[in-house]
C-alpha cells in the first residue's frame, strides 16, 4: 500500500465522521451560542444541519494542506517503535496508518475541533462561524463516546468555559514549587470563569448526558475533572450533576463517579456525603468497589462517615467489596485499636476466608504487638476461619505471641483446641514443625 493510499484512507473517513459529528449534535439539542462575538459581526445561528454540514466539509476539503500537517503531527507522535526499527519502515507504516485508520481519523478530527475553536475564542477577533464548526464538532464527537474525545474534549470544554483558546492558559498555580520558576517574572493570569462560556459549557454537558455513549463513556471523566476546577465546579452544578449520573446508571464508568464525589468532600460535604452514600446502596458493583477503595481518603475528611460507609459495606454481598472493606477496617488497629477490636471480632466471626486473610496480612502483627495476650480473643476466631496461606502467617505470629507472652499464646492454644479439634492439632503441627521448644505449652 503507498503513502497516497493510506492517507486517502483517513482524508476519507475524516470526512465521514465530519459529517457524522455535526449532524449528531444539531439533532440532539440546540447549538450554544458562542461565548464571545464582535458588535458589529453578531452571532448567526444555523438553522439546519445540512447547510451546517456543508459548511464544514467545504471548510474541509479547501484545507488539504492543514489535513496533512494535523497528520503527520498525529503520525509522529503515535508511530510505535517497531515501525521505524523494520526492515521497510515504509511500508510497516503504510500497514499501521491502514490499519489504525479510525484512531488517526478521531485525531484528526480533535485537532480541527481544536484549532476552529481557537479562531472562535479569539478575544481580538473571534469568529463565531468557526464557533459553530467547532462546538458541533465537540458535541457530535463526543456523543460518539470516543476515547480520544473523551481525553482531549475536556480541556476544549474548560477553554469554552473560559472562553480562551485551548492552550493559551492553565488552571496551575505558579510558585516555587516549580522547578522553573523564577521569582522575577511575575505571571498574572486571569482564570476567572466567563459567563457566556459557563452557559456554554453547561448546555455541553446537557448533551453529554442526553447521549447514550458518551453520558456513560465521556461524562463521568468529565465531571471527575471538573470537582478540582474550583469555580467551575461550582458554576457547572457537578455535584447535582454527579449525582444525576449516577442515578441514571453510567455502566462500567460508576467508579469514576465515585472519585469525583470523594474529591468534592472538602468543599461540598453535604453533597459529597449524599452521593457517597448512594453510591454504597448502588446496584453497580465497581461503584461499591471504588467506594471501598477509598474510605481512607474519606476518613481523612471525614471519619465518622467513613466508618457508617465500612460497617454498611462489611456486609455487601460481594466479596471483593467486603474485602477491600476491610483493608480499611484494618487500618484503625493504629489509630483507634479499641475499636478494630470491636469490629475485627465481628467480621472474623462471618468465618469469611478473604476478610480474614486481609486482617491476617494488614493489622494481626500490629495488633498482637499491642496487646499480646490477645485479649479480645482475634487469634482464635482469626485461625478457624482462615485459608492455607492465612494460617501459615498466623502459625508465625503466635509464635512471636510465645516469645513475649507464654500465657497468651496457651490461652489461644486452648481457646482452639475447646472449639475444634482438628483445628488444633493442625495448629500444633505447624507451630511444632517451626519451634519444637513450645512442645510442652501444647501438651495434650
Amino acid at each position: 500500500m503507498s503513502r497516497r493510499e493510506s492517507s486517502a484512507l483517513v482524508w476519507g473517513r475524516c470526512e465521514e465522521l465530519l459529517r457524522e459529528y455535526v449532524e449528531s449534535s444539531f439533532s440532539t439539542s440546540p447549538l450554544p451560542n458562542p461565548p464571545l462575538e464582535l458588535p458589529d459581526f453578531p452571532a448567526i445561528q444555523p438553522t439546519s444541519s445540512d447547510s451546517l454540514v456543508q459548511q464544514a466539509v467545504g471548510l474541509y476539503a479547501i484545507d488539504r494542506a492543514g489535513f496533512n500537517q494535523r497528520l503527520s503531527a498525529i503520525v509522529e507522535s503515535t508511530l510505535p517503535d517497531y515501525v521505524n526499527r523494520n526492515i521497510d519502515p515504509d511500508s510497516t507504516r503504510e500497514k499501521w496508518m491502514a490499519k489504525n485508520t479510525q484512531d488517526i481519523s478521531e485525531r484528526v478530527i480533535s485537532q480541527m475541533a481544536w484549532d476552529w475553536l481557537s479562531s472562535a475564542l479569539d478575544e481580538d477577533s473571534p469568529d463565531t462561524d468557526r464557533w459553530y464548526l467547532a462546538v458541533s464538532l465537540l458535541i457530535g464527537f463526543s456523543l460518539s463516546g470516543s476515547d480520544v474525545a473523551r481525553r482531549d474534549g475536556f480541556h476544549l470544554l474548560t477553554s469554552i468555559a473560559m472562553a480562551k483558546p485551548p492552550g493559551s492558559w492553565s488552571s496551575e498555580l505558579t510558585g516555587p514549587h516549580q522547578m522553573a520558576w523564577n521569582p522575577a517574572v511575575q505571571a498574572h493570569h486571569d482564570n476567572s470563569p466567563h459567563p457566556s462560556g459557563v452557559m456554554a459549557a453547561a448546555a455541553i454537558l446537557d448533551s453529554m448526558a442526553m447521549g447514550a455513549s458518551s453520558q456513560t463513556e465521556i461524562l463521568p471523566h468529565w465531571l471527575e475533572g471538573l470537582t478540582v476546577k474550583g469555580q467551575l465546579c461550582s458554576l457547572l452544578n457537578v455535584p447535582n450533576r454527579l449525582m444525576a449520573s449516577l442515578e441514571r446508571d453510567s455502566g462500567k464508568h460508576t467508579g469514576v463517579l465515585v472519585r469525583g464525589a470523594v474529591q468534592l468532600m472538602a468543599g461540598w460535604p453535604g453533597e459529597s456525603r449524599d452521593i457517597l452514600l448512594a453510591a454504597s446502596q448502588h446496584d453497580d458493583q465497581g461503584a461499591r468497589r471504588e467506594l471501598s477503595s477509598s474510605l481512607q481518603r474519606i476518613s481523612s475528611e471525614d471519619r465518622s462517615f467513613a466508618l457508617h460507609l465500612m460497617d454498611i459495606l462489611l456486609e455487601d454481598d460481594d466479596s471483593d467489596v467486603r474485602t477491600l472493606a476491610t483493608t480499611y477496617l484494618s487500618s484503625l488497629v493504629r489509630t483507634d485499636f479499641p475499636l478494630f477490636a470491636e469490629k475485627a471480632s465481628a467480621v472474623l466471626e462471618k468465618g469469611d476466608s478473604r476478610m480474614t486473610q486481609r486482617i491476617v496480612d494488614s493489622a494481626m502483627r500490629e495488633y498482637i504487638s499491642m496487646d499480646s495476650e490477645d485479649g479480645s480473643g482475634l487469634l482464635p476466631m482469626a485461625w478457624m476461619s482462615s485459608n492455607e496461606s492465612s494460617r501459615s502467617r498466623l502459625t508465625g505470629l503466635m509464635i512471636q505471641q510465645a516469645e513475649v507472652s507464654k500465657r497468651g499464646f496457651m490461652k489461644t492454644a486452648r481457646i482452639i483446641k475447646d472449639r475444634d479439634g482438628e483445628a488444633y492439632a493442625d495448629l500444633k503441627e505447624r507451630v511444632l514443625r517451626r519451634d519444637v521448644s513450645l512442645s510442652d505449652e501444647m501438651d495434650d
